[in-house]
């Protein structure tokens, strides 16, 4: 894994121009010869035909310290389960015990979920202010702050019923080695479960939360497909979060443009990749500055009321919305790992 400062580095020996014959699909490895869909601060998002993988390149993902000083404040009160945790919880197909791990176990709402519905359970998360959030605060013993393939080089006898990752493979550099991890980490036949945001879901604007460094490919239902069976899984079920009032409040928010959070805060704020090209020092002032800028608060607090007027026109829409196919922001993945004997034997 790479620092910020080694993506920039990347960037630059690409000489930032746009060289499709250099882009590789990180998920099937097919080159991709058809021009960029988007350029976003001198790296390039394309298109995999074969897969419909969209990747951004060239990118590298950041360190632990960057993610720790990005997500600051998440360990300091726990938080809700989101949608994907939801889903693979109340999926009957799912399993309903074992041994499970969850690769990138953020502050351990999950984790602590699935133990008290009956599973056994083991949390690996890359920031150690969250893995330290998730052993104090919920009491998991057997969570441990490092990279996946850290942790399964220092137990490389450990099986486990059930691996899962939400709202993880998408900050993943190199998917397909992530995957094989995790398969790694699977008992015969063991279930994964897993959950990422919708790149076909109704928005509008930019989302800086799904540019690099923070997000470093975009996946739909078919090419999250494609990429599981073709690393030996079965799909179980596969669901797209539904649009809700909240989300399609927030989009037609978005898409009302005024200016008036920025004049209010005075300054526009950093976004991710503005603060991958900060170093260490620097990021974390930033991050300071905008917690405790009195321009910043009043603009975040305006951008909250500007959601909550919008919801009224979201709940008269959304009936309209739902009946024209768009979806909510998440896409959950329950599989199965085939097993090889049984099928050569067919």
């Amino acid at each position: 894994m790479g620092s910020p400062q080694g993506m920039l580095d990347r960037m630059e020996a690409a000489g930032h121009a746009d060289r499709p014959t250099q882009a590789v699909c990180p998920a099937c490895g097919e080159l991709v010869n058809a021009g960029a869909l988007e350029v976003f601060h001198g790296v390039s998002r394309y298109g995999c035909v074969g897969c419909d993988l969209h990747f951004w390149h060239p990118v590298a993902m950041p360190d632990a310290a960057w993610y720790e000083t990005a997500y600051q404040g998440r360990d300091r009160t726990a938080m809700p389960l989101e949608p994907g945790h939801l889903f693979f919880l109340a999926d009957p197909k799912a399993p309903r015990y074992g041994r499970l791990l969850d690769l990138g176990c953020g502050t351990g709402n999950f984790l602590a979920a699935a133990r008290d519905a009956g599973f056994d359970v083991t949390g690996v998360e890359f920031d150690p202010s969250a893995a330290r959030f998730a052993r104090e605060h919920y009491g998991l013993r057997s969570v441990f702050a490092e990279r996946p393939e850290d942790f399964r080089a220092a137990h490389p006898k450990e099986q486990f019923d059930v691996v899962t990752f939400f709202e993880v493979l998408e900050h993943q550099e190199h998917p397909r080695q992530f995957l094989s991890v995790a398969k790694d980490c699977l008992a015969a036949e063991g279930f994964l479960a897993l959950s990422v945001p919708n790149r076909e879901r109704w928005q509008k604007g930019v989302e800086t939360l799904d540019y690099p460094p923070n997000h470093l490919t975009r996946w739909s239902p078919r090419s999250l497909r494609t990429f599981l069976e073709r690393n030996g899984f079965e799909i179980l079920s596969m669901r797209q979060e539904p649009l809700g009032i909240r989300r399609a409040a927030g989009v037609l928010s978005m898409g009302l443009r005024t200016g008036l959070a920025t004049r209010v805060a005075g300054e526009r704020p950093p976004t991710f990749a503005d603060l991958a090209e900060m170093g260490p020092d620097e990021m974390q002032r930033a991050m300071k500055r905008l917690s405790e800028h009195r321009g910043h608060r009043l603009a975040g607090w305006l951008a909250h009321w500007k959601n909550l007027a919008m919801t009224p026109l979201a709940a008269l829409l959304l009936p309209y919305l739902c009946l024209r196919g768009y979806t909510g922001l998440y896409l959950y993945c329950l599989a199965r790992q085939r097993n090889p004997l049984s099928r050569g034997a067919a």
